[in-house]
């Protein structure tokens, strides 16, 4: 009887040392299996499901399941907020539009309604615009009590209709990307957006396409804003928002919250016969029909414009500020079109005759350029069609070349 007992207590005792063993070594194993994830690159990563570092072995799972489904992805840590991310694709800092191009189709064609693009910096997150070059202080880092931790976070497959962000957010404390692309193949464009307090249809400011803008409270009752798109050889296209309720708007297509910016796109069409449009970026050397060196990049516009649709027929019209006679300079023998020569030309003139010798050089240019000259007709109306009056400050714009599509 004594001999039981000291065996019991034997045994007892070494199934209490086998049970610590087995728990150190699983624990061990925890550890070892959640030191293999490695950090995230830097670059841009399209995300579509999110897990605690503790979770690594569902994130390796549904990584997994994707694969084996055909779609390819892998899984990186974030360090400061310890999250593990299952991504589709990563990018690097030069590749933000493709990597919104990859989210995009994951959403739309993929099923991953919730994707969005995620930007890393040694291993942390950080916002767009932020300096790459410079160290950033290391984010504190708030632990969740224990008992608060998910088994498994909400992005895990089926992925939800996407909804409005809870977190207070709007165009005060939230900048916007105005992305302006071309609809038929997304290239990006460039050129201006208007922004318009639709309230009072007053203008609250103006920025260049595909860039990042803070934009200023129209302190009105309603909030709400137009932003007017406009590239040339396009039509405007016209987008709403509202300053105050913003998170309201990602329910649209075009708006897009990503956590530290807004996005919203314009998809821009080609103008059609009838349109008309100022080469606003086209200007002359004075008293001449030279252009400035500074008109080469719309005057490229122009000619893809004329190849991308080779049915095409325009008129170009010359417009001079007043109809006072004066010296017409013109180019010479050598026939450079952006710069004053040795060889130039000059004679005396009506401003009819200038305004027609400078739709004729925009002309020549884009005959030289391989563009058929019957698809080109050229009109010189001198100061017969001014947009302001001659005391006007901005008189000096009455002076210009405009685009007519014909058909």
């Amino acid at each position: 009887m004594i001999r039981t007992n000291i065996e019991d207590r034997s045994n007892t005792h070494l199934g209490t040392i086998y049970r610590l063993l087995l728990i150190t070594l699983i624990l061990t194993g925890f550890q070892s299996y959640a030191q293999q994830v490695q950090p995230l690159r830097n670059g841009y990563f399209v995300i579509v499901s999110t897990f605690r570092d503790s979770q690594l072995k569902e994130a390796t799972a549904y990584s997994s399941l994707l694969n084996k489904r055909g779609v390819s992805s892998s899984f990186g840590l974030e360090e400061s907020k310890h999250f593990v991310y299952v991504y589709l694709e990563s990018f690097n800092y030069d590749q933000f539009r493709q990597s919104i191009d990859r989210m995009q189709l994951a959403r739309a064609k993929e099923g991953f309604a919730t994707a969005w693009v995620l930007k890393i910096k040694d291993g942390k997150e950080i916002k767009e615009g932020e300096p790459l070059a410079e160290e950033r202080p290391k984010p504190v880092v708030q632990e969740e009590p224990a008992s608060k931790e998910p088994n498994i976070v909400t992005e895990y497959i089926p992925n939800p209709t996407p909804l409005p962000v809870f977190k207070p957010q709007h165009l005060g404390n939230t900048p916007v990307f105005l992305s302006v692309i071309k609809k038929s193949n997304k290239k990006v464009l460039n050129g201006t957006v208007k922004i318009v307090d639709a309230e009072r249809n007053k203008v609250l400011g103006t920025g260049k396409t595909n860039g990042y803008f803070n934009i200023s409270d129209p302190k009105t009752k309603s909030g709400e804003i137009t932003l007017i798109a406009s590239a040339f050889g396009f039509k405007d296209v016209s987008q709403q928002m509202n300053y105050k309720e913003t998170e309201r708007d990602t329910l649209k297509q075009d708006v897009i919250l990503f956590g530290n910016f807004y996005m919203l796109t314009f998809e821009m069409e080609r103008i059609r016969s009838g349109a008309t449009a100022t080469l606003s970026g086209v200007s002359f050397f004075n008293d001449a029909a030279i252009m400035l060196p500074s008109s080469r990049d719309q005057l490229t516009d122009l000619l893809d414009m004329l190849n991308e649709v080779p049915q095409m027929r325009i008129r170009i019209e010359g417009h001079t500020n007043g109809s006072a006679r004066g010296t017409i300079i013109s180019m010479g023998p050598s026939k450079n079109y952006f710069a004053l020569t040795n060889d130039q030309l000059s004679k005396g003139g009506s401003a009819k005759e200038l305004s027609e010798a400078r739709a004729g050089v925009v002309k020549g240019w884009l005959v030289e350029q391989g563009i058929a000259s019957t698809r080109i007709e050229t009109m010189g109306l001198g100061g017969s069609k001014p947009l302001y009056d001659s005391k006007n400050t901005l008189a000096r714009k009455n002076s210009r070349v405009e685009l007519v599509v014909i058909d």
